[in-house]
């Protein structure tokens, strides 16, 4: 075979799996969004551009959970009741379609005050 062909060939093949592997960035959003005291509940809700099955949260950079539901959504939340220090950090959330995974999030930062 030429090598323009192979070039060729191997140009497509490299262009179909970026656009196949290309998912949206889904959007994070916490409640309450701002002033949270030891003690409060705070939820954590993940917007998804297409319905997915499987959806990750992240707390500074370490996967914190999976969510999993038998039926494709469009959000995702994950909540902590009695907020303590240790749930302070970055948050994010991603998506997984079909054994691909999306970009991450933009981070929402939690920040807990009090004693």
């Amino acid at each position: 075979m030429a090598p323009a062909v192979v070039a060729l060939i191997l140009s497509w093949c490299l262009v179909a799996r970026s656009r196949a592997q290309h998912l949206p960035r889904p959007f994070l959003s916490l409640r309450p969004s701002h002033g949270v005291a030891l003690g409060d509940n705070v939820t954590l809700r993940c917007h998804l551009p297409r319905p997915a099955a499987w959806v990750l949260f992240y707390q500074d950079e370490h996967s914190r959970s999976y969510r999993s539901k038998s039926k494709k959504q469009d959000t995702a939340e994950f909540s902590f009741g009695d907020t303590m220090r240790e749930h302070a950090g970055t948050y994010r959330c991603q998506y997984e379609v079909s054994g691909q995974q999306s970009e991450m999030s933009d981070p929402v930062e939690l920040v807990v005050t009090g004693e």
